[in-house]
């Protein structure tokens, strides 16, 4: 799969339901080229100072399921926010 389709997909948490966005980008294994975290930015309804934005860091393996629309992860979200 490509980094292009991934950007396409609504990440969901499976313990919440919530949808946390789209993937913005990915976090390599510089020695093995292995994905080790999507990086997933917060979105919110407010507007935010610049510099203040949080992003959800979600280990690769904590994917449940990549579909057709949607990744599927089983995250605790306050441990990913960074």
């Amino acid at each position: 799969m490509k980094f292009l389709e991934l950007r396409q997909k609504d990440v969901i948490n499976c313990n919440t339901g919530e949808c946390l966005g789209l993937v913005l980008d990915l976090e390599f294994e510089i020695h093995t080229g292995k994905i080790c975290y999507l990086i997933v930015p917060k979105t919110t309804k407010m507007l935010i100072c610049v510099g203040k934005n949080k992003v959800y860091k979600i280990p690769y393996k904590c994917i449940v399921r990549i579909g057709r629309d949607t990744i599927l992860v089983d995250i605790n979200e306050k441990e990913c926010l960074k």
